[in-house]
């Protein structure tokens, strides 16, 4: 009995002692791992240890572990996990498992779960849902109304942006807070004709908090990224606990759908449904409101179905937005003879819009930057080597052999890594990590065209997205204004790098010093 009594005494300090022991030996590993390129699966840990080695730069790490194992790897989780998921940049394999075999490849469950904030949306939708909605979204995205709209609130919210950076002129900005405010402005006001109001310079300057739900979108990707990089039991047990990023995912989830619900219901009351699928306006909302109603779907499932469209736009608007203008500019500062050249193309264009004193700021539209080939071109390379979804999921919903001859057992995830893709010489050529806009123009000075399975920025296949000329189109119009009016000077002494993240932010932001063109 003393044996025993003496031995549960100990226990609290022979579990410390282990624990210790486990987590030192992990520490080991991880820095074991650091040195190594590509990730060994140790006993009981898996490739823990490489990712915990890593932490500070996962994307440069799994870059470097896919250009050593052919571009594909299957990532082995800690033991019991089932965390085990294939790794793969190779084009082959996502021309097959986007395009040829897209059938065999979904979202899956665990995906939507992660996005839950999005609802049942276009981006996580599965097999027949996915079906029905993209043949909606693909009819209003090929609507002369929505692209007019669209295209026309870009270039009036360009005029806001060029005037916000016009006050801040002389002095330095947080660049990409700056692109946060522009694209939540912006895809509010395509989504419901209305002005958010969150690109003011006297509001900045005051330190005035973003809008309700301004702040409602930033919380809930935060909680996507929590629910990315922690267990699933983990964040599922914080969301019923209600405590946390996941309160205040629920709490931001809740902001959303009051705003997006209360505007439906304002616009049931106020504007009336033309035949033909136009109502009053261009905007997002009206459009969908007036599509044809499919008589299977109840008032609620149709309401919820305009409050998952709209909030899933607005999410894939932002992010677009704010990561490629945020290393676009970036581009710029380390790049200056591509800045001068897309300033000596804008220059010989005529602009669509002036403002200022004496008018001295201007503006181009999407038709005016159709002559801007290398523009377009200098876009295209900034979204290879920063991809603003990094990388791709799916499920394989049977058994399949790849490309390679890589098996792939049912249920297996797969993460395709658009940021390697990008990076990789057997793919892009030797001068890959270069920021080179003429691998993009063809000898005449034609944009060149490259397969989506290469240059998979905007996926592959049925689900390619249905927005990437208007995207492309507004990320021209927003890049000329700046360029044509500013010059955007680096400041010293930061570090600008990715951060580990589903949107490919920067790390520590970028600050930047705004000078007018004409004192440049």
């Amino acid at each position: 009995m003393g044996t025993l009594r003496s031995f549960v005494a100990s226990y609290p300090e022979f579990l410390l002692a282990a624990l210790s022991f486990l987590s030192l030996a992990l520490l080991r590993l991880a820095l074991r791992s650091r040195q190594l390129l590509v990730p060994v699966s140790w006993p009981v840990v898996g490739m823990l240890p490489f990712v915990f080695g890593n932490l500070g730069r996962l994307l440069d790490a799994a870059m470097d572990a896919l250009r050593e194992c052919g571009c594909t790897f299957m990532f082995r989780g800690p033991w019991l996990a089932g965390a085990d998921f294939l790794v793969t940049c190779d084009p082959a394999v996502v021309h097959h498992c986007l395009a040829a075999n897209f059938g065999n490849y979904d979202k899956g469950r665990g995906f939507a779960e992660m996005f839950e904030v999005v609802g049942d949306g276009l981006l996580v939708a599965d097999a027949a849902s996915w079906a029905r909605q993209r043949l909606v979204v693909a009819a209003v995205f090929a609507s002369p109304a929505f692209r007019t709209f669209v295209l026309s609130t870009m270039a009036r919210q360009a005029e806001r942006l060029v005037a916000f950076l016009d006050h801040a002129a002389g002095g330095v900005v947080e660049l990409e807070d700056v692109f946060t405010r522009f694209s939540l402005d912006v895809s509010y006001a395509s989504v419901f004709a209305d002005d958010l109001g969150t690109l003011s310079f006297a509001a900045v300057a005051a330190g005035a908090p973003v809008p309700a739900f301004g702040e409602a979108t930033r919380v809930a990707s935060e909680a996507v990224l929590f629910r990315h990089v922690v267990p699933a039991w983990w964040w599922k047990l914080l969301r019923w606990l209600n405590v946390g990023i996941e309160r205040r995912h629920a709490e931001a989830k809740a902001v959303l759908d009051d705003v997006v619900y209360r505007e439906i219901e304002k616009r049931k009351k106020s504007q009336p449904l033309i035949a033909g699928g136009q109502g009053d306006g261009g905007d997002l909302l009206s459009m969908f409101m007036a599509w044809p109603r499919d008589p299977s779907m109840s008032d609620r499932e149709r309401d919820q179905f305009l409050r998952d469209a709209v909030v899933g736009y607005m999410f894939a608007a932002k992010d677009l937005i704010v990561a490629a203008l945020t290393w676009f500019s970036y581009m710029l500062c380390t790049h200056p003879h591509v800045e001068a050249a897309i300033l000596a193309e804008l220059k010989s264009l005529r602009p669509t819009a002036t403002g200022g004193k004496g008018g001295q700021h201007a503006v181009f539209d999407a038709d005016a930057l159709r002559s801007a080939p290398y523009l377009h071109a200098a876009v295209l390379e900034t979204l290879r080597l920063f991809p603003p979804a990094p990388f791709e999921e799916k499920e394989a919903l049977g058994e399949d052999v790849l490309p390679d001859g890589t098996r792939v057992a049912k249920g297996t995830p797969i993460v395709f890594c658009i940021y390697a893709m990008g990076r990789i010489d057997g793919i892009w050529g030797d001068d890959c990590h270069e920021f080179r806009p003429e691998r993009w123009l063809t000898g005449s000075g034609r944009v060149r065209h490259e397969p989506s399975h290469k240059f998979a920025v905007f996926n592959c296949g049925p689900r390619s997205c249905l927005g990437r000329n208007l995207g492309l189109s507004n990320l021209k119009i927003a890049a000329a204004a700046i360029i044509y009016n500013f010059q955007l000077e680096l400041v010293e002494g930061q570090v600008v790098e990715p951060l580990n993240s589903v949107v490919l932010h920067t790390k520590n932001g970028l600050r930047v010093r705004v000078v007018r063109r004409e004192a440049a």
